[in-house]
């Protein structure tokens, strides 16, 4: 196994694609005879979002099958949520056996209720959930718009989708019909030790069938974030994968130059500013405000701000997200 596939996605840099098959839409394995330790990972996030109301969520499955557990759930949202457990829908499992898995991820369901089928592998999803207690419920279904864009490890996806469907938030029914990014890693460890990074952002954007984005980076120290001169990037490039899809072309993003605005008390970001350079040599200049956000400490030494984003580009306009993962290191920096 190469270096880069041993690393998780976010700690080397991609500037290239492989060809995706239906076999990347399902469970892999076949991994556990390479990785033996606890943290192998299969992951699957399916989201939507409404922004007129701006209303976000997020579908999650993290599958640790060396362990033969799952943790996973629903999560949605309206504006800002200091604390995930004041969303109007905030439902996930931890230690849920992966015995749900027995029918692959054509069709499992959490024991939160959580339901997803994938219809057809790299084409079509859909994601269930119902509490009736407090009136919580959605029935979405994900159709791609692009096809599925593969890391060279070949160990990581992510497509833009068509979502629609309807959402009910404490009783109120809100009709979904807009545009998603959905992502999925398999076959590596994700290990849950501190890192001495500061922020880092997965950013993605649908602005048409033919126009969409995504990109994994840091700030560059150029824009003399909050944690320069105390913090490095690892690797010491800010840029660690990203896609530009349009007229019907994926090309590989190969550098960026981004800073974002955070809120001082809260660290959630605020705005984005980013200028994103492609294989193609075209670059493509974005700025992102954040309607909506709340954390998530997807495991304890970790935390990530999920965030509803308005992003701007040439005159185009759609909302996506910025999901900025934040460690021990910079909170404490921040936070003394």
């Amino acid at each position: 196994m190469s270096e880069i596939t041993k690393k998780p996605f976010w700690e080397s840099k991609n500037e290239a694609f492989v060809t995706a098959t239906p076999a990347c839409d399902l469970l892999h394995p076949e991994a556990r005879k390479i990785e033996s330790g606890d943290s192998l990972t299969e992951t699957q996030y399916l989201g939507f979002n409404i922004p007129e109301e701006r209303i976000h969520g997020l579908c999650y499955i993290w599958h640790h099958p060396n362990l033969g557990m799952v943790t996973g759930g629903a999560w949605a949202w309206q504006g800002i949520k200091l604390h995930s457990l004041a969303s109007e829908l905030f439902d996930f499992v931890t230690y849920q056996s992966d015995a749900c898995l027995k029918n692959d991820l054509y069709d499992y369901e959490l024991e939160n209720s959580y339901h997803v089928n994938t219809i057809e592998p790299l084409k079509q999803h859909r994601i269930r959930y119902c509490d009736p207690r407090l009136d919580n419920a959605f029935d979405i279904t994900l159709q791609a718009v692009m096809p599925a864009m593969i890391l060279s490890s070949g160990m990581h996806l992510e497509q833009a989708m068509k979502t629609s469907g309807w959402l009910k938030l404490l009783g109120k029914k809100y009709t979904v019909n807009g545009f998603t990014v959905r992502d999925r890693s398999w076959g590596q460890l994700r290990k849950e030790g501190h890192q001495p990074f500061p922020p880092m952002a997965w950013m993605t954007g649908v602005f048409s069938e033919n126009f969409s984005f995504g990109c994994t980076a840091f700030d560059n120290p150029e824009t003399n974030p909050d944690w320069k001169g105390h913090l490095q990037l690892p690797g010491g490039q800010s840029v660690k994968g990203g896609w530009i899809y349009k007229d019907g072309e994926l090309t590989p993003v190969i550098s960026a130059m981004k800073k974002t605005t955070r809120n001082r008390a809260t660290l959630f970001p605020e705005a984005v500013e980013m200028t994103l350079h492609d294989a193609k040599g075209r670059s493509f200049a974005i700025r992102g405000e954040i309607i909506a956000a709340g954390d998530w400490r997807t495991w304890h030494n970790f935390q990530s701000i999920i965030c509803l984003t308005r992003w701007e580009c040439d005159g185009l306009v759609t909302h996506g997200d910025v999901q900025e993962c934040q460690w021990a290191d910079y909170i404490r920096l921040m936070h003394p």
